[in-house]
């Protein structure tokens, strides 16, 4: 059982964290309430302190009221997915006047991006210097590192817009250019057949962002690139190049080079064909480090949780060859743990086995990572107690230690 002193100091550092009313909930599935907020973005997850507004009216105003406060209301109850919308206010849109790395990394920590330095710097040099092809940056690195969350910042700092492509296994790549329209192919044999070819095919994303670029940056995502096979990398190679694409439909369309970036996301399926390799400036990412981490945390839950949950995962990160991780937990993980917790507490749940094993699986998420989660809490000797042998504990006194792990210190 957790003690009560400890169950009112985490009460206390999630009243404080969360803000209260329902804009937290919304908000940490990627959405908050339209209203004017302060909001901070951390990890891909974005948390609002803004109240529920007080709906009690007077009589005189609830019977009747006017059609202003109706469109209001009706305004407050939109929905805005902030990963993709924001209120950053940039003074120059475009990727020329996206500054050196410091300024760089300033305002990606403005909107909630923690940027490391040589990371900072790797972006700055590809958005400073002059180019007659489509830059291009290829991200690659494990699953949960900030690979997508990093272009959805850019493209709010740059004031760019964000066009996303999923790849998956056996996608068509000769629809990104273009495809049929099926209701203008049937539109058309109703007709009696149409003579202009250009209503009868869709344009494809990469044919979008190259006509979109004339008019304002874009920052076109092509994330999880090695899911199809290598066919696709060489599909690159003529846009990227030429900052061209030549089409069946229609005159060839041309992209400006100033306004537009590709982002190639990776994590370690497959290599990546040579060719595209010598047309993008490669970036290894990796997890961020113990400070930023807390950064990001810091604003959300007690201090000692957030050093708990650091060094677990760190220890699970860097745990060598004994406790090898396929998926190691990331800030977003960490910070859904820290808020499951401080639930927990808020509901009244104070065994240490409840709480263990209702984050177990938040932090190791497949199977061979739960089963080297329980090995390194069974074996791994900073997380020795002596008070049972390792070899006898049950599932449960697995999560219960885990759940001590986690509150370890707080008092």
């Amino acid at each position: 059982m957790i003690p009560k002193r400890r169950m009112r100091r985490l009460a206390e550092a999630a009243a404080a964290a969360r803000g209260g009313g329902l804009a937290p909930a919304v908000a940490r599935a990627g959405l908050t309430l339209a209203t004017p907020t302060a909001t901070t973005q951390s990890a891909g997850l974005t948390l609002s302190t803004s109240g529920i507004a007080n709906q009690s009216e007077s009589p005189s105003t609830s019977a009747a009221p006017s059609s202003e406060k109706r469109a209001s209301a009706s305004r407050y109850d939109r929905y805005v997915n902030t990963q993709f919308v924001s209120d950053y206010p940039v003074e120059r849109p475009g990727f020329a006047h996206i500054g050196n790395p410091q300024q760089l990394t300033r305002k990606f920590a403005d909107v909630g991006y923690q940027c490391l330095p040589y990371l900072a710097i790797q972006i700055a040099l590809c958005l400073n210097a002059e180019r007659s092809s489509i830059r291009s940056l290829l991200l690659e690195g494990p699953s949960g590192c900030g690979k997508s969350f990093l272009a959805k910042s850019l493209a709010k700092i740059s004031g760019a817009e964000l066009m996303c492509l999923s790849c998956y296994q056996g996608m068509p790549t000769q629809n990104l250019i273009e495809s049929p329209s099926t209701l203008a192919l049937a539109n058309a044999m109703a007709r009696g057949g149409s003579e202009n070819p250009e209503e009868l095919m869709n344009l494809g994303i990469l044919s979008r962002a190259f006509m979109r670029s004339h008019s304002h940056p874009v920052i076109l995502l092509v994330d999880e690139l090695d899911k199809p096979d290598a066919s696709i990398d060489t599909f690159f190679l003529g846009p990227i190049q030429d900052a061209r694409i030549w089409l069946e439909s229609r005159p060839p369309v041309d992209a400006n080079p100033n306004n537009l970036l590709i982002i190639f996301t990776k994590n370690f399926n497959r290599v990546v064909d040579e060719a595209l390799l010598r047309r993008c400036q490669p970036v290894v990412m990796t997890y961020l480090d113990s400070t930023l981490e807390r950064e990001i945390l810091s604003p959300f839950c007690d201090p000692r949780l957030i050093a708990n949950l650091v060094g677990l995962a760190d220890r699970m990160r860097y745990g060598g060859g004994s406790y090898q991780f396929d998926r190691p937990p990331a800030p977003e993980e960490l910070l859904q743990a820290a808020t499951y917790i401080i639930q927990l507490v808020q509901w009244g749940f104070v065994d240490y086995q409840i709480m263990g094993h209702s984050v177990f699986n938040i932090l190791a998420k497949s199977e061979h990572d739960r089963a080297v989660l329980e090995h390194m809490m069974r074996y791994h000797p900073d997380f020795a107690e002596g008070t049972i042998d390792p070899k006898n504990m049950t599932v449960d006194d697995v999560y219960r230690k885990f759940g001590r792990v986690l509150l370890a210190g707080i008092a």
